[in-house]
């Protein structure tokens, strides 16, 4: 009788080991999924905001350079259309550099806060085309994508030979043109 009482003790103690794994393994696997959804909403909200802005860049560019290429005798609703097309896109972008700073890391909100700083974005002005590429790369990082991207690549992806580089970034790291 010993030897099956200790067979259904043993027995008893295995059940109840396997019970317990399962039931440890099931809590862990729920937390893990658990981060996993919060960063994957959080990367899916900074890719957001990230997107709102550079639409909001476009369109606030497209629709000043629209306004300034109207001629003086242009109907008043063009216009205010454009205007009005110039206010949301800088909403967006209010809105946008400030989803980008709470859910991208302490770089991305560094260089937002940097690009505000002077001002705000302008298309023209090489610092701030330069901090936004970095403000791309950046975003990629934290997004897990670590490729070697430069961000003189994305600089000129942005704007082409339109705008010069920033003379503190080296120029030996650009794209060579099709005749180099």
């Amino acid at each position: 009788m010993q030897i099956l009482d200790i067979l259904k003790n043993v027995s008893i103690i295995g059940a109840c080991l396997s019970v317990i794994s399962a039931i440890t393994v099931a809590v862990i696997t729920t937390r893990a999924n658990r981060k996993l959804e919060e960063r994957k909403r959080i990367a899916q909200l900074a890719t957001d905001a990230f997107l709102d802005g550079w639409k909001a860049i476009i369109e606030a560019g497209t629709s000043e350079n629209l306004l300034a290429q109207l001629p003086p005798n242009a109907p008043g609703d063009r216009r205010e259309e454009l205007a009005s097309r110039h206010r949301t896109a800088t909403s967006l972008w209010t809105s946008a550099k400030v989803r980008m700073s709470l859910y991208g890391g302490k770089d991305v909100s560094r260089l937002v806060a940097k690009i505000e700083a002077a001002g705000g974005f302008d298309s023209n002005d090489p610092d701030k085309v330069y901090d936004l590429a970095c403000i791309f790369l950046q975003v990629r990082k934290d997004l897990g994508l670590n490729e070697e991207i430069d961000p003189v690549h994305i600089f000129q992806a942005l704007v082409g030979n339109r705008v010069r580089l920033p003379s503190h970034v080296q120029v030996s790291r650009a794209i060579p043109t099709a005749d180099q």
